[in-house]
């Protein structure tokens, strides 16, 4: 009898511990929103990934997600260089160029193993302007732009679009190679 007591002890305590590492579910922050000029809702300010948690975003955050290919060993070699980093990243939930690319770069930062409170994210308006003005302190002019923090400072950002892909342009950030942005130049 004691052995089966002690094997249920060991037991219920080896399943309380594998729910202890476990981050919680990301719940959505508190959003302002408006409709926008072709009926979208448009999310402003700060926010989170669980707010795009809608049937609305979904149908544009899910195929983009699950398109974006991961090469067998990117993740392995990738994964202790981004480690220390953390995110900024502004977007709008109405810009077509944000749900191209807004899938892909999560799937990316997801095989990197950056947890959700190393990215914050701020969602602007068609004018490309925010209830905190954030935008300008980071001199934010195409969207999406992910910018890439090292130490509380800018490393690098990619804006709109990738140069040559996603991957490459994270690999070449992440190995601090020579990397300028699409619109570097302007």
């Amino acid at each position: 009898m004691k052995t089966k007591i002690l094997f249920l002890i060991v037991l219920f305590s080896a399943l309380g511990c594998k729910s202890i590492g476990k981050a919680k579910p990301q719940e959505p922050l508190e959003v302002q929103t408006l409709i926008g000029e072709e009926g979208e809702t448009v999310v402003l300010g700060s926010m989170n990934r669980a707010n795009l948690n809608t049937e609305e975003f979904k149908a544009w955050f899910d195929p983009t997600y699950a398109s974006q290919k991961i090469p067998e060993g990117w993740t392995k070699e990738h994964l202790p260089l981004a480690k220390d980093l953390t995110f900024k990243l502004f977007l709008g939930t109405w810009c077509g160029d944000t749900q191209r690319e807004l899938g892909p770069m999560f799937k990316i930062l997801d095989a990197l193993e950056v947890d959700q409170n190393r990215i914050k994210m701020y969602s602007l308006s068609e004018y490309k302007d925010s209830p905190d003005g954030l935008e300008k302190e980071y001199d934010i002019l195409n969207i999406p732009t992910l910018i890439f923090m090292e130490n509380g400072k800018e490393n690098n950002r990619i804006v709109e679009l990738p140069v040559v892909s996603l991957l490459d342009d994270f690999s070449k950030i992440l190995k601090k190679q020579p990397y300028q942005n699409a619109y570097a130049d302007f």
